[in-house]
């Protein structure tokens, strides 16, 4: 029995740390989930900008990866709120 407890444990652990890397928060997002990763961009957030940056995911991923560059400390939530920021920005200016 502790043996079956101690193997759960592990595996709910390994798990665990598992969906707070890189492809366990895409596994997350895949799945609907996402919202509920700490520090995690919301699925609107990811939704807006990739209809922002016209369905290309490597130019949301660009965005991000700049954002990332000039502000490392900060969470993906927050590096996507900076990247859509920065599409109101460039809008604004195409429009003047």
């Amino acid at each position: 029995m502790l043996r079956l407890l101690t193997l759960l444990l592990a595996i709910g652990a390994t798990i665990a740390i598992f969906l707070t890397t890189r492809p366990g928060r895409a596994l997350l997002e895949r799945i609907g989930l996402r919202d509920r990763v700490p520090g995690a961009a919301s699925s609107e957030d990811v939704a807006f900008l990739l209809s922002a940056c016209g369905g290309d995911r490597s130019e949301v991923r660009a965005r991000l990866d700049r954002e990332r560059d000039r502000f490392p400390e900060l969470s993906e939530a927050e590096h996507y709120r900076r990247a859509i920021r920065r599409v109101f920005l460039e809008r604004g200016q195409r429009s003047s």
